[in-house]
């Protein structure tokens, strides 16, 4: 298991801001214990209320009564301010502003939620009873959201593009309402280690659904393999979800059995660390991802990362400075630029020691202070409960 990146970072915001004395109440159908467990021990607290997650039909079955359980939760913490996440969390925190219009409401929108508002997640959801169910409420889910958005008091968003995927999405947002805070990198553990061996392995690190095209990684694997000079390499797929079993197939029938490895069990930021310590390169193919967390870590541990150069990534990878752009969706390309990091070591040379340099723009010290401005605005004034 692996927290995904707008998980990763709100629990990195919880933790900087329990350090400095702010209460954190954290409310949720079911918190991960191995996930937050550090932020519970740094004195967040967690409050799950219980039920089917979103993934399941009950959840949509029992929504009412769901919801019920989330604002008489929040309700109790009488707190000045509420930050919501993606969906369901976002519908949670619209709907208890409009019972409660006096709270503050900021929305951490990394993405407009995407099963209603990208075709390509829409079109990768399973099983397919829920697909179709959720094509057919896409119209009502659409005017939801997009007549809700406006009374957020404030938008914090994770990259331009995020920015301007938001202001395209929801017209009827005032666009001074957005605040831009990029995520950052755990120092302690994502960093070079000098006498390190690099393996002669791709990484690839994420949620296993089509949005990611892990498939397109595999067959460029393959294409790499029809040259002996590259059949030692081997690719890590750090992640889980829906798409592994397909995966593994695709694998088996392009006799990678052996080269492709998929992990799909908790990792510290340690472990995570010591892969992409360990790693060539990491491979990040989602076309337009908002940000892409493990993009920026696998810079800090000095390791070049091969990007589409869409969304966040073309942000957080400078093209021939800390990695290599890809043609997305194109699998030759993709083999080429991975081909020239294995055959040219002075140019991998080059592009660590940018990876290293571009890293250091993104630091959760700075996260921290831009989100604690983003919260005492909201607020008005300084205080410490949220």
């Amino acid at each position: 298991m692996l927290a995904g990146g707008s998980t990763t970072f709100m629990l990195q915001v919880c933790l900087q801001l329990v350090r400095h004395d702010w209460k954190i109440n954290v409310v949720s159908i079911r918190s991960d214990p191995t996930i937050v467990a550090e932020a519970r021990q740094a004195g967040v607290r967690f409050v799950d209320v219980g039920g089917p997650l979103s993934s399941s039909i009950w959840f949509w079955i029992l929504y009412p009564f769901m919801f019920w359980r989330i604002y008489r939760a929040t309700r109790q913490l009488n707190t000045p301010v509420i930050v919501s996440e993606p969906f369901p969390a976002n519908w949670w925190g619209w709907f208890y502003k409009l019972l409660r219009p006096e709270v503050n409401l900021i929305y951490v929108c990394h993405e407009p939620t995407a099963f209603i508002f990208s075709t390509a997640w829409i079109n990768s959801i399973k099983p397919n009873y829920m697909r179709w169910g959720l094509k057919l409420a896409n119209p009502l889910f659409r005017w939801v959201e997009q007549t809700l958005m406006p009374i957020t008091d404030l938008v914090e968003v994770n990259s331009h593009y995020s920015a301007q995927e938001v202001k395209a999405t929801f017209p009827g947002l005032a666009p001074e309402k957005i605040r831009l805070i990029y995520g950052g990198i755990d120092n302690t553990a994502f960093y070079v280690q000098p006498d390190t061996k690099r393996l002669p392995q791709v990484v690839m690190v994420g949620v296993l659904s089509k949005f990611k095209n892990t498939d397109l990684v595999i067959r460029a694997l393959h294409l790499l393999h029809q040259q002996p000079k590259y059949q030692h390499i081997n690719l890590i797929i750090k992640g889980k979800g829906f798409e592994k079993e397909s995966l593994r197939q695709l694998a088996n029938s392009l006799a990678l059995t052996d080269s492709v490895q998929i992990i799909d069990e908790f990792y510290t930021n340690d472990q995570l660390a010591d892969l992409l310590q360990h790693s060539r390169v990491l491979v990040h193919a989602a076309h337009n991802e908002p940000f892409g967390l493990s993009v920026i870590e696998a810079l800090a541990c000095g390791t070049p990362a091969v990007v589409t150069g869409t969304g966040g990534t073309g942000e957080t990878v400078i093209d021939g400075k800390s990695g290599l752009y890809f043609q997305t969706g194109n699998v030759a390309n993709l083999a080429q630029k991975l081909a020239r990091l294995f055959d040219d070591e002075p140019y991998w040379q080059q592009l660590s020691a940018g990876a290293v340099e571009q890293a250091s723009h993104f630091r959760w010290e700075q996260t921290d202070v831009d989100f604690r401005q983003l919260l005492e605005e909201a607020i008005g004034k300084p205080q410490r409960a949220i």
